[in-house]
């Protein structure tokens, strides 16, 4: 395993897809608990119908991260940090999150985490701690929501 700082230092993108790094050579990286919750939500995503997986370089975060679409739509992606492990959804202010926030499988405690997040006047970015398998599990509705939207 390599350190974060390793990581983030290890090279920026470049126009050839050869020096793209794998999500399964990201997860190798990570911490040992952080890669088996990582691996679960790759697996839950790729489970889906229609989902692939990229790898992107976030150039605030200077790492390549891994991130889950339908066609051309984002579901989420995922940040390694080293306080955190963390999963991003953006979520469409008039579009999406009122789907979420009547969708019956969706939990109290994430409506909430989305009705709080602050954000731009039509999209935000919603920003879930993944510590535990419930956490993934929980993430999972999120995006089962937005996955139906996305495929609508």
């Amino acid at each position: 395993m390599r350190s974060m700082s390793k990581r983030r230092s290890a090279g920026r993108p470049t126009s050839s897809d050869d020096d793209r790094p794998s999500v399964p050579s990201l997860i190798d990286e990570m911490r040992e608990d952080r890669a088996v919750l990582v691996e679960r939500l790759r697996e839950a995503a790729l489970s889906l119908d229609g989902v692939e997986e990229r790898v992107l370089y976030d150039a605030f975060c200077r790492e390549w991260t891994p991130a889950y679409y339908l066609g051309k739509t984002q579901l989420f992606h995922i940040h390694n940090f080293g306080s955190e492990l963390r999963a991003t959804v953006f979520v469409g202010v008039n579009t999406l999150q009122p789907l979420i926030m009547h969708a019956q499988e969706i939990s109290p405690g994430l409506r909430q985490t989305v009705s709080t997040t602050s954000g731009g006047h039509a999209t935000k970015q919603v920003k879930f701690p993944i510590n535990s398998e419930a956490d993934v599990d929980e993430f999972m509705e999120l995006v089962r929501v937005k996955l139906d939207y996305a495929g609508s």
